[in-house]
């Protein structure tokens, strides 16, 4: 007898966190664990953090140090035009992938995000979790939910919007239950509004 098969997709989840390694895209343990927790049916998790190219290398830990280096540079190069000609496209494309997707953009993520400047018309089609941002702004988003860390003084002092409180360091946010529940309410939220 077949097995029954899988219910379609109707959420898609997936990071955009900066690239402590600029030579891998794929999910942190924490990242997956995070992610895979979120899953159900109709769920699925993208596979790949930002610029979510799946042919780059396994995940490696990389120092402290070499990670800040790395998302500070990205934060910055972020800002110039050609960042958004050269990863518009591949967020685009993710985007279309899901009737919705969630993001969950972690530091200067949602810098990131806003960055790519995005069609508008794709604002419905995705909402954003955002859990340490360092950004200077939000992009659009059908949703979008800010997490700041009462012990983050690096997201108390790089984030000036509207937030939600959170006991956290910068570091640690995908291992914080309050954070897991936060995520769980908002897609919640995400699939009763699903047509």
């Amino acid at each position: 007898m077949p097995e029954p098969a899988a219910p379609p997709i109707h959420l898609q989840i997936a990071f955009l966190c900066g690239q402590s390694d600029p030579a891998r895209c794929a999910l942190s343990p924490a990242q997956l664990q995070f992610g895979q927790a979120l899953l159900a049916a109709g769920r699925r998790l993208h596979p790949c953090n930002f610029p979510y190219d799946a042919q780059t290398l396994p995940f490696r830990r990389v120092s402290l140090l070499s990670a800040s280096w790395h998302n500070s540079r990205q934060y910055l190069r972020s800002r110039q035009p050609a960042f958004a000609r050269r990863h518009a496209a591949a967020v685009a494309d993710l985007l279309h992938a899901a009737p919705h997707t969630l993001l969950l953009a972690g530091s200067c993520g949602l810098e990131l995000l806003a960055n790519l400047q995005l069609p508008a018309a794709l604002s419905q089609r995705f909402s954003i979790l955002a859990y340490g941002p360092v950004a200077r702004h939000a992009p659009a988003a059908a949703r979008l939910q800010v997490l700041v860390g009462r012990q983050d003084w690096i997201s108390r002092a790089g984030w000036r919007g509207a937030r939600h409180w959170v006991r956290s360091g910068h570091m640690d946010y995908l291992q914080q239950a309050p954070v897991l529940a936060q995520a769980h309410a908002l897609i919640a939220r995400i699939e009763q509004a699903l047509p």
